[in-house]
């Protein structure tokens, strides 16, 4: 109880102390309408703001209450949290539910978009399963922070990479996977065969080369039972001479997920056909794939 009296009588002699400094300065003409009692509950970057005189006797004897003054201290700090708010400073309860409310838009739409089965809707899907699913190629920061700093900056894992991990498709490097293991048995040479056939074990498990989504699966009159994934980066690869397939036209592939099997071995011609466009142009699957 001796602790709180003092503690009011200190805030007592303060604000007692500035409505004689208020007094003077007002006798003295002076021009500035603020009252200095107000100025005290006021943050610093507001005392110069210009205020109405309380000139109220009932405001000046309320004001008087250093529990009053307190009180009204806090009323008017909290209503400029929104502008005078620090980066430490705690966000308000509806700054949480404002960020909630995006945060629920923006996974209702995600959530939406791979439930819907519309060409808008695939290239979205394309674009979100590359950001989640490849790495960033470090190559070109890599260049420039040599080129600039003459050193090896470690947050940067594939500068000076004594070996490439990753199968090199155009600049961008990421992990593919072979459809099959096998042998080559006919190259690709980009006019009559725009593929390889290989030479795979009897019924051997056809695996996705890239995650993706198929976008065929069906029998054609040049590949007989044949399967197309349609990969990020402008990428497509087609899987042909199956004897089963497994997945359907909108399913969405892993990076070496089974998609089917291998036709029954034929030492001529091979048991499996499989080709790589990008931008819908054929390329040498070696360049992409590396094969046993």
């Amino acid at each position: 109880m001796v602790i709180k009296d003092k503690v009011k009588q200190r805030r007592l002699e303060r604000l007692r102390h500035l409505r004689e400094s208020s007094e003077a300065t007002l006798g003295n003409g002076s021009s500035h309408r603020s009252s200095p009692s107000v100025d005290f509950l006021l943050p610093p970057s507001r005392q110069k703001e210009e205020l109405p005189l309380y000139a109220d006797p009932d405001w000046r004897r309320q004001m008087e209450d250093p529990e009053f003054a307190w009180r009204q201290k806090i009323m008017m700090d909290t209503a400029h949290d929104d502008t005078e708010r620090g980066f430490l400073t705690p966000p308000s309860a509806r700054r949480i539910a404002f960020k909630l409310l995006i945060s629920g838009v923006i996974f209702a739409s995600v959530y939406g978009m791979f439930h819907i089965d519309k060409p808008w809707a695939n290239q979205g899907k394309l674009y979100i399963t590359a950001a989640l699913t490849q790495s960033y190629d470090f190559t070109a920061l890599s260049a420039w922070y040599a080129d600039k700093f003459g050193g090896a900056p470690s947050f940067i894992p594939s500068f000076n990479r004594a070996g490439n991990e990753a199968v090199i498709v155009s600049t961008s490097k990421r992990t593919l996977f072979a459809p099959a293991k096998g042998s080559v048995l006919i190259r690709y040479d980009g006019a009559t065969h725009k593929g390889v056939q290989l030479n795979a074990a009897e019924y051997a498990p056809v695996y996705a080369m890239d995650t993706g989504q198929v976008i065929f699966a069906g029998t054609t009159t040049d590949t007989g039972l044949t399967i197309m994934i349609r990969h990020p980066g402008g990428l497509e690869s087609l899987y042909g001479g199956l004897s089963e397939v497994t997945v359907a036209v909108g399913d969405w592939m892993k990076v070496g997920e089974p998609i089917g099997k291998a036709s029954a071995k034929d030492p001529a011609q091979g048991n499996l056909y499989f080709s790589v466009m990008k931008e819908g142009m054929t390329i040498n699957p070696a360049d992409v794939i590396t094969f046993d």
